[in-house]
């Protein structure tokens, strides 16, 4: 049973009324990263042997044939961007930022994705600075790596994902293996593996009683970390906690904190078309909605923005939004403007919202050292001087 009194205690957090659209998920959610209240804490006791389960499987997985690993090799050095928990914590971020910076000058980039929650099984490509793909076929996260100026490829199968890329005429210098940490069948050159720093007190538990998508006694042969929000080499970690099994490879790895950065507020309509027109709420109160893995982090970026946050709606991660759902924000939030990420952005319409301002709120990740990750990748690829 989901606990109805934490349940409530969430809607003023912040500051801010929370309102889950799928309550059961978000239980779900908050429970797998060490919420969810006495119920979440039996809940997580409960599962431990199907963790062990799970740890046992993902071992399996992390070591694939040397055999057909050369049989796959792509025609360019790879590079993985990763994470070893379900749910975000920056990864796509940081795919973004290796596109627009984090490459060599002059080099072409081609981003590999499986194209999470995709309605089509068909490979597909697109050209960088595609701005109107078609969403349900391909996946939020590709279709704004597309915007970022990347080719990129789509399919569960990577190099299918490449050849799609190839059949558009693109010879890409590096590729760049979205959310590919745990997938070992493509050769890589380096695993750049992206921890939220909110995560590292999360249990260190696989799921399901926990958010690990592998044990952490599992280092990658050639890895470096990124922490999105904070330095991990100066916490001090609880004993149990993702924060304290991973501390071998704060002291051991290279890696680098990185910060968030806001980049500004732009309209739904203009931000589709590829301006820049600022958001005016025309003195409305401000709604956030939002369908990632983390949505009290938009309404904290909202505020740290300068934007007084009413009220959060939560939606499931990667949620295919219909117009039927903006008509229930309308309903539930009359006369109020809206605030939304760039990755729920892709997929909404702004037809729907008819009179009521929508913006975007546009965020970028900031290695605190990205020479540091420029010259991991460089290195990778060959091209270091």
């Amino acid at each position: 049973m989901i606990p109805h009194n934490e349940d409530e205690s969430r809607r003023r957090e912040g500051g801010g009324e929370v309102v889950e659209r799928a309550r059961l998920y978000g239980w779900a959610r908050r429970t797998l990263y060490g919420g969810g209240g006495v119920p979440g804490r039996l809940t997580r006791g409960a599962l431990i042997p199907l963790s062990w389960a799970w740890s046992a499987a993902a071992r399996r997985r992390l070591a694939p044939d040397p055999a057909d690993a050369r049989a796959r090799l792509l025609p360019a050095p790879a590079v993985s961007v990763g994470n070893v928990t379900l749910g975000g914590g920056g990864k796509t971020s940081l795919v973004e930022w290796i596109v627009r910076e984090g490459a060599p000058p002059g080099a072409t980039v081609a981003v590999l994705s499986r194209g999470y929650g995709r309605a089509s099984a068909e490979p597909m490509a697109l050209a960088p600075h595609s701005t109107h793909p078609a969403v349900a076929e391909l996946g939020d996260e590709p279709a704004l790596l597309a915007r970022a100026g990347a080719w990129v490829g789509v399919a569960g199968d990577r190099l299918r994902a490449a050849r799609a890329v190839a059949e558009l005429g693109a010879r890409p210098d590096l590729f760049v293996l979205d959310d590919a940490l745990q997938h070992r069948s493509l050769p890589r050159s380096l695993d750049l593996v992206v921890f939220a720093a909110e995560d590292l007190a999360a249990p260190a538990r696989c799921v399901p009683s926990g958010p690990l998508r592998q044990s952490p006694d599992w280092v990658p042969p050639r890895a470096m970390w990124v922490v999105a929000g904070a330095d991990p080499r100066e916490g001090r970690w609880p004993a149990g906690s993702i924060g304290r099994a991973y501390a071998p490879w704060w002291r051991e790895l290279p890696g680098t904190p990185a910060s968030w950065r806001d980049a500004g507020t732009v309209s739904l309509g203009a931000w589709r078309s590829g301006g820049e027109a600022a958001l005016d709420p025309r003195g409305r109160p401000l709604v956030a909605f939002a369908g990632v893995a983390r949505p009290e982090s938009v309404a904290d970026s909202g505020r740290r923005a300068g934007h007084e946050i009413v009220a959060l709606v939560a939606f499931p991660d990667h949620h295919a939004y219909r117009a039927g759902d903006v008509a229930g924000l309308l309903r539930d939030h009359p006369g109020a403007a809206f605030l939304t990420t760039e990755k729920d952005a892709v997929k909404l319409e702004p037809a729907w919202f008819g009179d009521a301002p929508v913006g975007v709120l546009v965020r970028r990740i900031e290695p605190d050292d990205p020479g540091l990750i420029e010259r991991e990748i460089a290195d990778a690829m060959g091209w270091s001087s």
